[in-house]
């Protein structure tokens, strides 16, 4: 049980105390319990309205990988371990349709591009669009990664489906073709500003790329041969690696697109490892992304 002085400390040191993040920001030490309290003022009103049972034999649906929201909230699709596609009406809880074996191993994501059409990616290095008006079959596959494909962003603004797998690669694709845009061992996801104007990379190496003024059409050519890890070894080791220092003009605060900067400020002895989801924090002009926990 929370004590009176339990409750004091909680409140103090609670997610949404502006006395807390002034605390932050002036680097002052976290008290003990601090972490506790903070997670409890988040999670303590949050209670279940309804729990759907995935224990169907005829739908098997495994572990639940992704949910997306159509853009009009009227339908919420799950991609599932199985190879299963769930959809749901999020207004009175029932499951409008499933496809079993919509793909051939897990599906690890699901992306709205309009109201009708979404697609979803697998371990089965495809990626597949679908129709909500008609979800007998798909309309098309994607064939072009060559490992797990993990991630599906869609760019508004040029109208182009962006995906990234573990394969290292960023592909983006007009539906009849892709392009590689960007490669780079041990790559994690891939993320999108709602407005498309900045990129967010993140590897099993910890390391955590932005591309800021995000032109895709030359992203490829811009960044071809860019190493973001030997890179980030230069800075760390504070030592000259030609083959990483010709790429110094990639992070001049004055270039118009495209431009790289490293989030590396993580507390003291508590870095990122593996940076294995991101999510957007922020829906405005100035979007920010942030690494979800491992």
């Amino acid at each position: 049980m929370w004590g009176t002085n339990d409750n004091v400390f909680m409140a103090r040191y609670s997610a949404f105390n502006p006395y807390r993040l002034r605390h932050r920001d002036m680097g002052f030490p976290t008290p003990i319990g601090a972490g506790d309290a903070m997670a409890k003022s988040l999670y303590c009103g949050m209670k279940p309205t309804f729990c759907w049972s995935c224990n169907d034999p005829n739908t098997p649906t495994g572990g639940i990988f992704n949910l997306e929201f159509s853009p009009d909230g009227s339908l919420l699709v799950a991609a599932c371990e199985k190879r299963t596609i769930q959809i749901f009406d999020p207004i009175n809880h029932h499951r409008i349709h499933c496809m079993v074996g919509a793909h051939m191993d897990c599906i690890n994501c699901v992306k709205f591009l309009d109201s009708r059409m979404f697609a979803t990616c697998s371990d089965d290095t495809t990626i597949a669009l679908w129709d909500v008006r008609n979800l007998n079959k798909k309309i098309r596959s994607l064939v072009g990664h060559s490992k797990w494909v993990k991630n599906i962003e869609f760019s508004q603004k040029d109208k182009l489906l962006v995906t990234s797998g573990l394969d290292g690669s960023i592909y983006t694709w007009d539906i009849n073709s892709y392009t590689e845009v960007f490669h780079t061992s041990s790559l994690m996801r891939c993320r999108l500003s709602p407005d498309a104007r900045q990129m967010v990379l993140s590897t099993t190496g910890g390391l955590i790329v932005l591309i800021h003024d995000l032109n895709l059409a030359t992203l490829g050519e811009d960044l071809f041969g860019f190493k973001p890890n030997l890179y980030r070894l230069m800075q760390m080791s504070q030592q000259l690696i030609p083959i990483a220092s010709k790429y110094d003009y990639l992070f001049d605060p004055d270039r118009k697109e495209n431009r790289v900067e490293f989030i590396s400020d993580f507390p003291g002895g508590n870095d990122a490892e593996v940076v294995s989801s991101l999510q957007k924090e922020r829906w405005t002009s100035d979007d920010i992304l942030v690494p979800a926990p491992p």
